[in-house]
C-alpha cells in the first residue's frame, strides 16, 4: 500500500463527527466517507494501481472541507463500545433519518477498533448527540412526483417477505429493487439501503452481544416505505433504464477520476465500500456494475 499516516484521517474523521454535532449533523457523511477510503485501502478492497487516486481523493475532501480544531488526544471514555450501542439499540424498530444513525456509528466503530487513537469523552458526546438527533427527525423524506415528502412507517401496510440480514441478502436487495429513476435521483435511497444493510451486517458480526436482529426492523420499515412510495409516483421510469453503456465500476480509474470532481458529499466513497465490502463478505465475485451504478 502507498505510505499513508492513516492515523491523521483517522483523528480527522473523529474531529469531524465532533464538529458536526455542533453545527450540522449531515456534515458527518464527510466522517464516514474519509473512513470509508481508507479501509478501501487497509482491506485491499481495490486493485493497488488504484491508491494513488484514491489517496488523491482522501487529500482533496480533507483539504475542502477542514476543521477548526485537530482531534484532543485526551483520557479515553471507558465502555464507549458498549455504551453508544445501548443507545444505539434502544429504539431499534423506528427507522431513523434513512438509517444513518447505524451508518455513523458503524464507520465510527469500525474505524476505532482498528487504532490505538482513544476515544475521548468529547467524541462520545457528539456521536451520541448526533444518533439522538436523527432519533428526533423522524424516518427521512422520499422523492414522490418531484416533492420530497415524509411517509409514516406505522401508516402503511407491511410488504414481502423478510429475510434475515446478511451480506447476501443485503446485495440481493440491492439488485432486486426497482425504483423509477426521478425518484432515486431526488433521494437517493437504493444507496442508503445499501450502507444501512451493510452496517447492519458488520455489527451483528463485530457486536453480538447487542446486535442480533434487532436492527432489521428498521431497516425493513424503510422498505416498506419504498414500497409503498412507489405506488404513488406517476412517472415510472425505472432506474434500470438509466444505466449507460460505460459502467461506474469502482475497481476502475474512471470512478476515482470522476469522484474526484463530484463526491457527492462522499456517497461515492461510502458506497464503493460498502458494495465492495458486502461482496468480499458473501464470496460473490463484484463483476456486474450495472445495479450498483443505479445509486450515483
Amino acid at each position: 500500500m502507498i505510505d499513508l499516516d492513516i492515523d491523521f484521517y483517522r483523528k480527522w474523521a473523529y474531529q469531524k463527527m465532533i464538529e458536526s454535532s455542533q453545527s450540522n449533523m449531515w456534515e458527518g457523511h464527510l466522517a464516514c466517507a474519509v473512513i470509508a477510503l481508507t479501509q478501501l485501502l487497509e482491506e485491499k478492497l481495490v486493485p493497488a494501481l488504484l491508491e494513488d487516486l484514491i489517496r488523491k481523493n482522501l487529500v482533496k475532501i480533507v483539504d475542502e472541507h477542514a476543521n477548526e480544531q485537530q482531534y484532543r488526544v485526551n483520557k479515553e471514555y471507558e465502555g464507549f463500545t458498549a455504551q453508544m450501542m445501548r443507545l444505539l439499540v434502544q429504539d431499534n424498530h423506528s427507522c431513523h433519518a434513512l438509517g444513518h444513525d447505524v451508518i455513523y456509528t458503524f464507520f465510527l466503530l469500525s474505524t476505532l477498533s482498528r487504532s490505538d487513537i482513544p476515544a475521548t469523552a468529547e467524541l462520545f458526546d457528539a456521536i451520541g448527540k448526533i444518533v439522538r438527533s436523527f432519533a428526533e427527525s423522524g424516518p427521512g423524506f422520499v422523492t414522490v412526483n418531484g416533492e420530497n415528502i415524509v411517509i409514516d412507517p406505522d401508516g402503511i401496510p407491511n410488504t414481502g417477505l423478510r429475510l434475515q440480514l446478511t451480506p447476501e441478502t443485503v446485495l440481493d436487495l440491492l439488485h432486486n429493487f426497482q425504483r423509477p429513476l426521478q425518484m432515486e435521483k431526488g433521494d437517493m435511497q437504493l444507496g442508503h439501503i445499501l450502507t444501512h444493510g451493510h452496517a447492519i451486517v458488520e455489527m451483528k458480526q463485530a457486536y453480538r452481544n447487542y446486535v442480533h436482529d434487532n436492527l432489521d426492523p428498521a431497516f425493513y420499515a424503510r422498505i416498506n416505505i419504498l414500497t409503498y412510495a412507489n405506488t404513488l409516483e406517476e412517472n415510472r421510469v425505472e432506474s434500470d433504464s438509466a444505466v449507460t453503456e460505460s459502467e461506474l465500476n469502482p475497481l476502475e480509474p474512471s470512478f476515482w477520476e470522476q469522484a474526484l470532481a463530484e463526491s457527492r458529499h462522499g456517497h461515492y466513497y461510502k458506497y464503493a465500500y460498502s458494495y465492495l465490502r458486502l461482496c468480499r463478505m458473501s464470496g460473490r465475485s463484484p463483476s456486474d456494475f450495472r445495479s450498483f451504478q443505479r445509486i450515483l
